[in-house]
This record gives C-alpha cells, sequence and structure tokens, in this order.
C-alpha cells in the first residue's frame, strides 16, 4: 500500500464523520481534495463513490422508526438526469457556470435558515417547483457531483427532524451512487477503480459505526439544524472555491 494511496484513505476517513452526521461529505469535499492532489476526475470517483455508498447504505438500513416517504421523482427525473449530466460532463464552460449557480443558492439557503419565518417560503418553493427541481439537482451531480448542494436544501427545506433530513439525504445519495456506479462500471468501462477501491469502503463504515453515527445521536435536534445551516454555508463557499 503506496503513502499516496494511505492519504487518499485518510481523506475519507476524516469525511466519513462528516458524511456519518450530514448524510453526505465524502463526494463534495473529498473530490476537490484528490483533483488538487492531482487526481483526475474519473479515478476520485473510483476512490470515493464506494466510500460514499457504504455510509449511505448503512444509515438508510439502520434508520430506525424513520420512515420518510420519498418522492418519486427521484426515480422519474433525478436518476435520468444524471445520466444527462454525465453526458455534459466536456462542457466545462457549464461547469463553471454552474459551480457559481449553485454555491450561490447554498449562500443563500444558509441565511435564510437562519432566520426562522423564511423556511416557510422555501418549503413552498420547493413544493411548487418539485419535478423542476429534481432533474436540476440531478442533472447538476451528474455534472459536477454536485447534486448534494440541492439535496441539503431540499431535506433541510421539508424536514425539521435531525433523523428525518439524515434519512432523505441518506436515501436520495445512496440512489445517485448506485447509478453513478453503474455508469462508471459498464458506459465508462471502468470496474477497476470499484473492486480496488474496496478499503475505502469498510474504513468509511466502520468510521460511521464506531465514531460519526454516536455524534450523531448524542447530538440534540436544534444543534443538529444550527450545525446543517453551517454545514450549507461552508458548501456553498467551497463550490464557490473549487471553480
Amino acid at each position: 500500500m503506496t503513502l499516496e494511496y494511505l492519504i487518499v484513505l485518510a481523506v475519507v476517513a476524516v469525511l466519513s464523520v462528516v458524511q456519518s452526521v450530514f448524510g453526505m461529505g465524502v463526494l463534495i469535499f473529498g473530490t476537490p481534495t484528490l483533483l488538487l492532489l492531482g487526481y483526475d476526475f474519473i479515478t476520485t470517483l473510483g476512490y470515493l463513490l464506494p466510500a460514499s455508498f457504504a455510509i449511505s447504505f448503512l444509515q438508510v438500513v439502520s434508520r430506525g422508526s424513520v420512515r420518510i416517504p420519498v418522492s418519486e421523482y427521484l426515480y422519474l427525473l433525478s436518476l435520468p438526469g444524471i445520466g444527462l449530466g454525465l453526458w455534459l460532463t466536456d462542457a466545462s464552460p457549464l461547469a463553471s457556470w454552474t459551480n457559481i449557480l449553485v454555491g450561490g443558492t447554498l449562500l443563500f439557503s444558509a441565511m435564510v435558515r437562519f432566520w426562522s419565518p423564511s423556511q416557510k417560503l422555501v418549503a413552498k418553493f420547493l413544493e411548487k417547483h418539485l419535478p423542476t427541481y429534481h432533474f436540476i439537482m440531478g442533472v447538476i451531480h451528474g455534472l459536477t457531483n454536485l447534486g448534494g448542494a440541492l439535496l441539503a436544501i431540499l431535506a433541510g427545506g421539508t424536514n425539521t427532524k435531525k433523523e428525518a433530513i439524515r434519512y432523505t439525504i441518506a436515501y436520495y445519495y445512496l440512489a445517485f451512487i448506485i447509478v453513478q456506479m453503474l455508469l462508471l462500471t459498464t458506459v465508462m468501462g471502468h470496474p477497476d477503480l470499484l473492486f480496488t477501491n474496496i478499503p475505502g469502503a469498510i474504513i468509511a463504515a466502520l468510521v460511521y459505526l464506531l465514531v460519526g453515527n454516536r455524534i450523531f445521536i448524542r447530538t440534540s435536534n436544534h444543534s443538529y439544524n444550527r450545525a446543517l445551516t453551517l454545514f450549507i454555508a461552508l458548501y456553498g463557499v467551497t463550490v464557490l472555491l473549487k471553480m
């Protein structure tokens, strides 16, 4: 095991704590980190997708009494949108403008979440434009790997309980990741990238079980929502800085 791979595993381990609490983190922060370390986008996906899958899978199957209905638009619009987004990955100017839009939207959403009355406006907006929102979210995730940005807004705008928020994010993210892994192994012809990075998935699962989920359980609902707001703001800054 090379030093370079140990560094990747260390990045995965740290970000697994974040994803264990919020339902996302490995892809959004791991992608720019590995790109800065010199890895290409496809190799980066190969490193991160198994780890992110492991955590999302555990969060969904261990949901307990939380049973939040998932919109059918996830399957009808978001997942096909991911395929379209991957097809558009060569359109780098489009990806750049998308980053600006996503980053700005996240920062605006974070400011809205600090003022309770405005959260109702976000909920009404999402309810009115739910189909379009799901499709755009899928395209952005396929194009830039940043669909989790809009997903965080969706989950936080329609739920207030921390269990419901994390479950919604984890369920959607699990579907996103499965589609990405299928496309990576079949259409893009890189099955080796996923199978050789199973150690990352094992480390992510252990971090979730031993550390991350315990932090989540001990966090109050109020503190969780405050932390989620800060997370969304940090997410927005990270997206804007990675352009």
